[in-house]
């Protein structure tokens, strides 16, 4: 029997001009549908107060963790519209206190809502050229076929679109990557001014992004030593050169000088990098503005354990030295004091750098039911192994097994692969080795190599099974896409059972960064007789958003405490988890000590008052009531983490439904 070819998945031939386009856009819309459900998340509070400062005061005081070139780019539009700025003497302005700024800014002088949705548009164009760039790469390396498929599961993926629409560095970052990739290996076939200034635009807005930047480096080096040793000469572009081909104005650059033409252009990559970091910070090195510049501080970390400084000398020992007063050894804090002493760059920058490789060496981390403060090098390969598409993995596997059997073309770019694997192997291997697990998305710059290697199995297309095999996983990818949606951040794939289990495994903004408000508040129109107590992590306020609650341990405080009474609550799943609140882990439950003090705080506090109690033991007395009360809240959301609730909005918040009885057995001894 003869079978008929299957022309339709012959995707060779379909016309790429008319199919990119409506992908492009396709993700486009994916990723706006889902942002209008989602309230303010976590980071983004203060992403976009740090970005509207530094446009509309000139001051560089809040967030010196993050380079400020995505939050001004998101904040852009937002000076267009009637957004009132606080005034100088706002509380915590001074401190450079950026989520007391944020969230005064967001919910008490504006529509927070509002704004964050206008910057939010502002990553739509960014994610759009993200995924152009993939199939750039994919089709350059492997063919149209290979790049239209790594398109498709870079439009569909739910890692991209979760945070390809958000207020964040980390796909702006991503994308950068990307373009100074394609730049450079597009400069070493033929150096030319344009390509000179691409490439280097392209690397100072990755150095304006993220501080992890320098990670590009080897990759770039390596694309350098394998254009300076092939035969084919690098054709030079940049003035005339006495050559066979002066009548064009070029010339060929041979072996013998390739290594002196590309210290050149890596001094040229430099000098215009540096210069944008200036730029960008209105070359000036102090980071303050107006009044207060001389009282003003860079950064409060309270959060982090950190002392509280109240001189700007203070602010630079919590970042140079450790806990113990000893100087933080290192690269990175001899550059800062190097940097410093000779004011090579802004001081918000190096400030910048030096807090960021501070503060990633110690961060609560959550894994599959263990908190640690230094991290867990499986964590990254598990998040990538439960929260990536099984469709986009079989169809790596696939490109992989033809890119090594040599079923595909693996020559035909060797500059680009060269420096595409090696930035994917280096960025992999440093997020490994890395102290800071709170979120999948810090390996969002290697999902770009995945997919163009993915795209590879387009090898496979000359087969029935193969065609089947390709069909059949984009197919997968986006049933699972039309799924999830728009709850996009919660993605978790099949190996575990999808998202509603995801809570087991991963915590923070794997599933939780505070989206759900908005769910909330639909919840509480539709339940508007019940009394809603609220355990939130996130930087939003809930009390803006139209429902009333009682406030039990948060991120921030936003009410009155709740009283532990009969009631709805409502806890966060980072919360539940206990996270970055230990009185709620099993931990701190299980330690006998702990156990037995809470029993001595009951029993004391179970016993008659005396008419005739002196002020002592009042003082006393109302001591152990606080204590009491501080632990008690742990007690009822630890106990919730081994209840099942009563129902959950999107999948970050858990609710439980309990009567007085209920909370009398949790809080009994």
């Amino acid at each position: 029997m003869t079978h008929r070819p299957l022309k339709w998945l012959r995707i060779t031939h379909w016309p790429h001009r008319y199919i990119i386009p409506i992908l492009l856009v396709l993700s486009a819309i994916f990723a706006f549908g889902s942002l209008l459900g989602d309230s303010i998340t976590y980071d983004e509070t203060s992403h976009l107060t740090a970005g509207m400062s530094y446009l509309v005061t000139g001051d560089f005081r809040l967030e010196p963790d993050h380079p400020p070139l995505a939050e001004m780019w998101a904040a852009l539009p937002l000076l267009l519209t009637n957004q009132q700025w606080p005034p100088p003497e706002i509380p915590g302005w001074r401190q450079g206190d950026m989520w007391q700024v944020g969230r005064a800014w967001l919910y008490d002088f504006n529509d927070g809502e509002k704004l964050m949705t206008i910057a939010r548009c502002m990553m739509l164009p960014m994610l759009i050229a993200t995924c152009a760039c993939i199939y750039i790469i994919g089709r350059r390396l492997f063919g149209p076929a290979a790049g239209l498929i790594a398109l498709i599961l870079a439009v569909f993926s739910p890692t991209l679109l979760a945070h390809g629409r958000l207020v964040a560095a980390d796909l702006p970052a991503t994308l950068f990557m990307m373009l100074s990739l394609i730049a450079f290996a597009r400069l070493m076939d033929r150096i030319t001014w344009a390509g000179l200034l691409s490439t280097s635009l392209a690397l100072a807005a990755l150095s304006l992004t993220k501080f992890s930047w320098p990670l590009i480096i080897p990759a770039l080096l390596i694309m350098a030593a394998v254009a300076a040793i092939r035969t084919r000469p690098i054709e030079f572009a940049l003035f005339r050169l006495r050559s066979k081909k002066e009548n064009q104005g070029t010339g060929l650059i041979h072996r013998g000088h390739r290594v002196v033409t590309l210290f050149a252009v890596g001094i040229f990559f430099l000098v215009v990098v540096w210069g944008s970091i200036w730029t960008c910070f209105g070359w000036r090195y102090s980071p303050f503005r107006g009044p207060d510049r001389d009282r003003a501080l860079m950064i409060d970390r309270a959060d982090l354990g950190w002392p509280a400084p109240k001189t700007m000398q203070e602010v630079w020992q919590t970042v140079l030295y450790d806990h113990s007063g000893k100087p933080i050894k290192g690269a990175v804090p001899a550059f800062v004091s190097w940097a410093r002493k000779y004011h090579l760059l802004p001081e918000a920058y190096i400030y910048g750098l030096a807090f960021t490789n501070k503060a990633t060496s110690v961060r609560s981390a959550y894994l599959m039911g263990e908190i640690s403060n230094t991290g867990f090098r499986s964590y990254f390969p598990i998040a990538f192994a439960i929260k990536t598409p099984l469709a986009i993995i079989l169809l790596l596997l696939a490109g992989l097994a033809a890119v090594i059997t040599r079923k595909t073309n693996r020559g035909s770019a060797p500059v680009l692969m060269a420096g595409l694997v090696v930035f994917t192997f280096i960025y992999a291997l440093f997020a490994i080795t890395s102290h800071i697990n709170i979120g999948h998305r810090h390996i969002l710059p290697i999902y770009p190599a995945l997919m163009i290697f993915a795209g590879a199995s387009a090898a496979w297309l000359n087969t029935r099974t193969g065609r089947w095999f390709v069909a059949a996983s984009i197919a997968w990818l986006i049933i699972a896409n039309i799924w999830i949606h728009p709850h996009y951040l919660s993605y978790f794939n099949e190996l575990i059972g999808g998202p509603k289990n995801g809570h087991h495994y991963l915590a923070d903004s794997n599933i939780d960064w505070g989206q759900d408000l908005k769910r909330l508040a639909r919840y509480d129109r539709q339940h508007h007789d019940q009394n809603i107590k609220l355990a939130y992590f996130g930087s939003g306020n809930p009390s803006r958003y139209g429902f009333k609650c009682e406030m039990l341990p948060s991120s921030f405080d936003f009410g009155e405490p709740a009283e532990l009474t009969a009631g709805t609550y409502v806890i966060s799943v980072t919360q539940l988890l206990g996270v970055y609140y230990p009185i709620a882990r099993d931990s701190f439950w299980k330690s006998p000590t702990n156990i037995k003090s809470y029993n001595l705080l009951t029993q004391m506090l179970a016993r008659p008052v005396p008419e005739d109690q002196s002020d002592q033991a009042r003082e006393k007395r109302l001591k152990m009531i606080k204590q009491y009360d501080i632990v008690s809240r742990g007690r009822l959301i630890n106990q919730f983490r081994h209840r099942t609730p009563d129902l959950r909005i999107g999948y970050s918040l858990f609710v439980y439904r309990l009567d007085q009885t209920d909370i009398e057995t949790i809080l009994k001894p």
